[in-house]
């Protein structure tokens, strides 16, 4: 796979999520990594063409890490599981797999993690809804979310790296 050959669209979606793509020789599979720093940057999962489930032709499975529910994710970088990859049963395109695959990966804690160690104390704004914005600010964890009034929300350095490797939820914050 040429991951070059990618639309600008998924190649700007990997890059507001600070995360790039690594083929693996000799197979289908394309890793999705965030850079955290570390020279290879961090695994949050893989796509890969797979046989379907049930219609026996080839898909592209995503294979996501899961951590959110792990103990201690708000706290710190836990090892978390990647799983299988057939709850959707597969996608026609890489692009869309990897979409997929970011929408369900979590790695907030890999971007914390990353946060805690530069020692920055720094503070961060995003605007979302309204009704968003209060509720977000009244949830226990992550720590370090005040509502602004408005939609804004101000986020600390270790806040909002947690809500940007949510599963599901980075879609909704403008940074």
């Amino acid at each position: 796979m040429d991951v070059s050959r990618l639309s600008a669209h998924a190649k700007a979606e990997l890059h507001q999520r600070n995360l790039f793509l690594r083929p693996v020789n000799g197979s289908t599979a394309v890793q999705v990594r965030v850079a955290d720093g570390s020279p290879d940057g961090f695994l949050i999962g893989w796509v890969e063409q797979e046989p379907h489930p049930y219609y026996r032709r080839l898909v592209w499975q995503h294979h996501a890490r899961r951590a959110t529910l792990e103990p201690g994710y708000w706290h710190g970088l836990v090892n978390a599981r990647y799983d299988d990859g057939n709850e959707a049963g597969g996608e026609e395109s890489i692009e869309r797999a990897i979409h997929e695959l970011i929408y369900v990966a979590s790695f907030g804690d890999v971007l914390a993690a990353r946060e805690i160690e530069s020692g920055r104390v720094e503070t961060y704004v995003a605007t979302i809804d309204e009704e968003q914005a209060e509720w977000l600010a009244d949830c226990a964890e992550p720590k370090g979310m005040t509502h602004l009034g408005g939609g804004k929300v101000r986020l600390t350095n270790i806040a909002g790296p947690y809500l940007r490797g949510a599963p599901g939820f980075r879609s909704r914050l403008i940074w």
